[in-house]
Order: C-alpha cells, then sequence, then structure tokens
C-alpha cells in the first residue's frame, strides 16, 4: 500500500483535507473490503453491494469535510458500522422490504449514540480487516529474519526460546525483533483505526 502514511498523524483528519488524495485511496483501500462484505452479509446481491459501498465512502467523506464524525464521542468503527447499516436500511426500504430491527438515522448526535451499539460481528470484521492491513504494511518494513521472529512469536505464539533455537539466534535477539515490529504495528493500526484493540489477542508484550 504505497500510499499508507508513515506517521501517527490520524488518517481520518487527513481525510478533511480535500487536497489529500493519498488519505482517500489509503482509506478506500483499506476499508472497501470490510464496508463491502458486510453489505453482502445482510443479504444484497454484488453489483447492487458495489453501489452502496461507493455510497457508503461518499457519506464518509461529506461527513469527514463537515467535521460531522467526533472521535471524542466515540469509536470510528462503530461510527462507520452505523453508516453501513443505514445505507443497508435505505437500500431494502426503498424496495418495500421491512426490517424488523432497523432503524434508519438521520441526526448526527443520534449517530454517535447508536455507534456504541455496533453488532459483534462487524467488530470482528473491522479488527480483522485492520490488522490484515497493518500486518501487510509492516512486513514490507523489516527485513525477513526480523519479521519471522515477530511472526512466529505474536501470530504463531510459539515462545521466544523455541523461536531463538530455530533461528539461531539469542532470546534477547527475539524479544528485540518482537518488539521492534509489535510497536510499527501499533503505531499502523492507531492510524488506521485510532486505537489499539487487540490487547488478548495472540500472545501478550
Amino acid at each position: 500500500m504505497n500510499s499508507f502514511p508513515e506517521t501517527r498523524a490520524s488518517l481520518l483528519c487527513r481525510l478533511r483535507d480535500p487536497v489529500d488524495g493519498g488519505a482517500w485511496k489509503t482509506f478506500v483501500d483499506v476499508y472497501g473490503p470490510l464496508v463491502y462484505g458486510d453489505i453482502r452479509r445482510r443479504g444484497v446481491s454484488e453489483p447492487d453491494a458495489e453501489d452502496l459501498t461507493q455510497e457508503v465512502f461518499s457519506r464518509c467523506l461529506r461527513s469527514f469535510r463537515k467535521f460531522e464524525y467526533e472521535p471524542a464521542r466515540g469509536r470510528f468503527r462503530d461510527w462507520l458500522g452505523v453508516l453501513v447499516r443505514n445505507e443497508v436500511f435505505r437500500f431494502w426500504r426503498d424496495r418495500g422490504r421491512e426490517m424488523a430491527d432497523a432503524s434508519l438515522i438521520h441526526d448526527n448526535d443520534l449517530l454517535h449514540e447508536m455507534a456504541g451499539r455496533a453488532e459483534p460481528e462487524w467488530n470482528e470484521q473491522f479488527q480483522a480487516r485492520v490488522l490484515e492491513v497493518a500486518l501487510d504494511v509492516c512486513r514490507d518494513r523489516f527485513d525477513p529474519p526480523t519479521w519471522r521472529a515477530f511472526s512466529r512469536v505474536w501470530i504463531d505464539q510459539q515462545s521466544a526460546d523455541q523461536v531463538a533455537i530455530e533461528m539461531q539466534q539469542t532470546v534477547d535477539w527475539v524479544y528485540v525483533a518482537k518488539s521492534r515490529v509489535l510497536k510499527a504495528l501499533r503505531d499502523a493500526v492507531l492510524i488506521l483505526a485510532e486505537e489499539w484493540p487487540f490487547e488478548n489477542h495472540r500472545s501478550q508484550e
């Protein structure tokens, strides 16, 4: 992902800059598959899901430019989840299909309030997508041995002692390698989601 930012500056804040095309491309590349997948999960056909995905991003862009998304009032992932749900509800409403558990949210204050009730499936999908992108970004930033040490310890949950033997390195070297990559991974996730939701994910630090 060539346009991925190198600093901790919030990607969401950069989206408010109309001349920062790289930020918007990164945003769509990261969250496009997530939004599309969730729309399809709600029973929308492939062609219609593509159109709805574009509409979700159009609404996101308008909200960012108008400063309607307020990070202090809730997590971005929950806010985005409500936007997706809204768009699917509009789609089915326009086609005369009723959704018993859905309601269209117009008011911005209510949008933030409802964001705290995001569905578990959405949260899981969001975390998985952010982690997938962050791992891909970080993999390109480290030499193969360093990445392998991190992967074996943090992803495969192998002990540092075992990995040190496998790689013919010291245990301290393995810990340093893991720490370097994990710091970069945290930074990447924070850029994407403005939070680190993986405290209990895989092995601990």
